[in-house]
This record gives structure tokens, sequence and C-alpha cells, in this order.
């Protein structure tokens, strides 16, 4: 598997002078390297080396990628989806916070528990996949319809949306500026877009480093932290008002990140990486493991 891209120019300054940051390698499906870059202007991270879109399929066709999978057999799925099932909860309360309205579409909806979960209260729901198995599952287990990515790029699914969703999807996504396009034509005046994604500032990423789930090479391309995202985003047309955290990612990453190395020791020392991840977290947000970006359309 290869056909890879390059990229030239950081995608939020706009700088053409990097550094190699560090070599990760793609655990989880290839074992092939991918080298991250950092930007020496503003600090950004990115996959400088991933196969080209059309190419980057075979990278997510494993069980072990569970945002795809209803699979709850093995130690990791069964603390992923029992996490989650709490995770439910705190995304619904974020967003009944920070949004007004009930039409909700969530980019990246995988097997649909998180759609099923705002259909239940009260909210109009749709989603949007590439995973033609993970369409399936969200048809098939709770009747609710995802689009395909090409069909949102196209602006062919009907309505605008009072909120949009994408929890750990959009450092996955090539066509950034087209996403962003079209979520400012789908969300209305007073929408909210919520985007949730890794945060290389964190503990963890010192600990594991070319393990750290964060990066996720080749899936993961782009790695922001608190301080580029929101410049990237109000240059295209939103505004951050709020940032805040998924508590249970450290204890999640720290758990996974263990599970690539070879001298791989689970809890209580993966527990301990992520309590101490946590509280450092407390002490300074832009250190916290995930960060949830709360926007609102300008």
């Amino acid at each position: 598997m290869s056909n890879r891209i390059e990229f030239s120019s950081c995608i939020v300054c706009g700088a053409t002078s990097f550094t190699d940051e560090l070599v990760v390698t793609d655990w989880l499906v290839s074992n092939e390297d991918f080298l991250v870059k950092e930007c020496n202007a503003c600090s950004f991270r990115f996959t400088s080396n991933p196969p080209a879109a059309e190419h980057a399929g075979p990278y997510y066709e494993t069980e072990e990628y569970v945002e795809h999978s209803d699979n709850a057999e093995g130690f990791i799925n069964v603390v992923y989806h029992k996490a989650r099932t709490w995770m439910l909860k705190y995304k619904l309360r974020l967003i009944r916070k920070h949004s007004k309205g009930k039409r909700l579409l969530d980019l990246g909806s995988g097997s649909g528990y998180f759609l099923n979960s705002m259909k239940n209260s009260g909210y109009v729901v749709n989603g949007v996949e590439i995973s033609d198995k993970a369409v399936a599952l969200c048809q098939s287990k709770f009747g609710i319809k995802a689009y395909s990515p090409t069909k949102f790029l196209a602006n062919e699914i009907p309505g605008e949306f009072d909120v949009a969703t994408m929890w750990h999807v959009f450092e996955h996504v090539y066509s950034y500026n087209e996403y962003f396009d079209m979520l400012h034509k789908k969300l209305s005046n007073d929408g909210t877009l919520i985007i949730a994604m890794p945060n290389f500032y964190c503990l963890e990423e010192r600990i594991y480093r070319k393990y750290w789930n964060g990066y996720d090479t080749p899936r993961h391309i782009w790695h922001f932290n608190p301080s580029t995202f929101p410049k990237f985003a109000k240059d295209r047309g939103f505004e951050m008002v709020k940032m805040t955290s998924l508590p249970l990612d450290p204890f999640y990453n720290s758990m996974i990140s263990a599970s690539y190395k070879k001298s791989f020791t689970f809890l209580p020392i993966t527990a301990l990486v992520g309590l101490c991840s946590l509280i450092w977290s407390i002490f300074s947000f832009k250190r916290t493991s995930s960060v949830v970006y709360v926007m609102k359309k300008v």
C-alpha cells in the first residue's frame, strides 16, 4: 500500500519551512512508516506523506478499527463500548449547552450509536460516513440514514442544520477546505460546529511518542493543537466560543498506545498514565489529551 502524496505548505499559516518531528509506524494495519512534520512558523503538525485519498481505504480495513465496527469482543473493544455509553451522555449535555434547535448532522457517524442517542433525545439526525460497512450498520441497527461524503460535498443532503459534529473525524479529512465550505452552507445562521481532535501537547504523547494513538498514521493527517485550530477555523468562517476536553480520552489513548509497544504493559500502568495526564490537563488545559472545539458560524 503506497501511492503517497506530499504537502508543501502549512494549511494553517501557509509557511513552507518544516522540521521533521518523528517517524510514526502504522501499528494498526500496514506497519509502514510515515513522517510527521511540524511547521516552524505556527507549530502545526501534519503527516507529510500519507496515501492519496483514493488509496486510503485499505488502511481502515481491520476489525481493530472500532469506530467502524460493532464488535464487542476483546478487552479493548469492551472498554471502548463501555466508555462510549458514558460519553454519549457527556456529548448530549455539551450540545444542549452550546446550541439551539434540534436538527443535527454528524460527520463520520460510524456505526450510528451517537446518532441514535441523539435521536432518542429528540433530535432530527442525519449522518455522513465513508465506510459502507458502518453505513449498513447504522441503517440496520438503528434505521438511521447516513450519506456518503461525496453526497455531502455535492450538497445533496436536504435541509439545513442547527448543529454539526465531528468526533475524532476532521483529522482524517483530505478536502478540508471543501468540508468547511459545505459546513458553512449547511448550518443555520446561529449554527454550532463541534469538532473533537487529539492534542499532541498532552502527557501521553511525551511518554509514548511514536506509539501515541493520537498520531494514528496514516489515517490521521492533521495534528492540531489549541493554538493552531482556532486560527484555522477563523480563516474559514467560524468563531471559537469554547474549548473543552473529553475526560476519558487520556485513559483510552494510553491503553491503545501501550498496546502497540513490544514491552506491552496494561493496567494499572496505563491507567496511571491516563490519570496523570488528566490531572495535568486540569492545571493546564492546553495539555488535555483531546480538545473539543465549539464554534459558531460567522
